[in-house]
């Protein structure tokens, strides 16, 4: 579904048939034109309305399957002081539930790990993986209660592309109605068949909001990584007036729930995301632009691109192009050969595919994802307590592997870092983190009353507070 916009002479707001009318909103909450208010970040008020309304009924990223590999495997997942248990109950059945004893409400599991049954630590009370009740020691003290009354209590759990989603609303959509259209439009980049390269968890100094803005938009290319088109990737001083006139433009496109941008080419070209089309500034063998585009991205971030993706550059610098082909387009071809050749999968994505997919998408509420042929980036955001200036945030990369490792279970950590600068996340995403905190002093000065969005590269910001408004003032 497209955006529809309202039919009022100069506003270019999104709107969507079911959308809160503005005067339903309070007014120190209230969106308008190309603006979000302050208090939506700030309030400690509107925290616990998006921790009560918003995180309870929509469809959370809990985990991938591959955390989950064999029976009994489990992965707690936290948001607001709601705590939930995903396990594997079967070989093909994974279930949710809330974390907590129907004896005293103690936490059965934390983190993650694998059981025969779920065991309060308390008082010994057990769990089937199913859920169902297996023991209450001296059961005949208690008040009679049916096995049913005692089962614990399930959150929805749904899969899609090798993720697992919750919902605490058992009145919800299905999952794949509600991330419509990013499962038609991902198909062909097969996250299913991705497993995880690196997955980092670091505390902020900003609200949750705040540290997704950040990756909702490439406006900020400009003046966060001014050496992204640079030959000499170490120069990050200031953007040149003359580097500001060929900076990368990234128009959004909303949709009912999510919304996405598209790092397109030099502002206003009329183009289409193209993996074809990418390229280092300053460097006359398009050969060489190409490869070190690629080469950056994977040495820098170690993720979106891959191995394969590296060496396919390396050989791209000297190789002959055939006639009547870019160096992009052959890039390409040798990225697909050698991956054919090793053993992988490669989908032919068409051009209309690649710009259908643009660059990232902000699946409502909390993560985000980054397509690309053979590798992806993913980001989570989470609130930290109460506190509207402290959120948990999670960089993960997938890497696509071989057609004959599809069934092979792994053993995957994941890191958590309190300082973000103890993280090794490279440049790109040291200057991303190092915003949190400016933005956070930044938004609670008295000069500062809100967000004032571009309405062409900023919707996607937009966007989350629109849906989010779906959630918070009705029942």
């Amino acid at each position: 579904m497209s955006a529809v916009v309202e039919p009022r002479v100069d506003r270019r707001v999104p709107w969507f048939e079911g959308d809160v009318p503005a005067e339903k909103v309070p007014e120190k909450y209230r969106l308008s034109r190309a603006f979000v208010p302050k208090s939506r970040y700030l309030d400690p008020e509107f925290l616990k309305l998006e921790l009560e309304k918003v995180f309870t009924r929509t469809w959370l990223m809990a985990c991938r399957l591959e955390e989950l590999p064999g029976v009994g495997c489990f992965v707690e997942y936290e948001i607001g002081g709601h705590s939930i248990l995903i396990v594997r109950e079967g070989k093909d059945s994974i279930r949710a539930y809330f974390n907590a004893c129907r004896h005293r409400g103690t936490r059965l599991a934390r983190g993650r790990g694998r059981v025969g049954s779920l065991i309060c630590p308390f008082h010994g009370w057990r769990w089937n993986l199913d859920g169902s009740i297996r023991l209450v020691l001296d059961r005949e003290e208690f008040v009679p209660r049916s096995d049913d009354d005692l089962g614990l209590v399930q959150v929805r759990a749904e899969q899609w592309g090798g993720f697992v989603f919750i919902n605490m609303d058992p009145d919800a959509r299905p999952l794949l109605a509600y991330l419509d259209p990013i499962p038609r439009i991902f198909a062909p980049f097969q996250f299913e068949h991705m497993r995880y390269r690196w997955h980092k968890s670091v505390l902020l100094p900003c609200n949750w909001k705040t540290a997704l803005d950040g990756f909702l938009e490439a406006y900020h290319v400009a003046g966060t990584h001014p050496q992204l088109y640079r030959f000499d990737k170490s120069n990050t001083n200031i953007a040149s007036m003359k580097e500001l006139e060929n900076r990368m433009w990234a128009p959004t496109t909303v949709y009912e729930r999510h919304a996405h941008y598209s790092s397109v080419g030099p502002k206003k070209k009329d183009s289409a995301k193209d993996p074809a089309n990418r390229g280092t500034g300053g460097v006359t063998d398009e050969r060489l632009s190409v490869a070190l585009s690629v080469q950056y991205i994977a040495d820098d971030m170690r993720g979106l691109e891959n191995e394969r993706s590296w060496r396919a550059a390396e050989a791209l610098k000297t190789a002959e192009v055939p006639e009547g082909m870019t160096a992009g387009q052959y890039y390409m071809q040798l990225y697909k050969e050698l991956s054919l050749a090793e053993g992988y999968d490669w989908p032919d994505i068409t051009p209309r595919q690649w710009a259908e997919a643009g660059t990232a998408w902000n699946v409502f509420p909390n993560t985000i994802l980054l397509p690309n042929q053979g590798s992806v980036f993913g980001y989570r955001a989470r609130p930290d307590g109460l506190d509207p200036d402290s959120c948990l945030f999670e960089i993960f990369s997938l890497d696509q592997v071989p057609v004959a490792d599809y069934d092979k279970k792994r053993d995957f950590q994941s890191q958590f870092f309190e300082d973000f600068r103890e993280a090794d996340l490279g440049e790109i995403f040291t200057q991303d983190l190092q915003n949190a905190k400016e933005v956070t002093v930044g938004m609670h000065s008295p000069s500062f009353d809100g967000h004032r969005l571009s309405e062409e590269q900023e919707m996607t910001v937009y966007n989350h507070h629109r849906v989010a408004d779906r959630f918070l003032w009705t029942d």
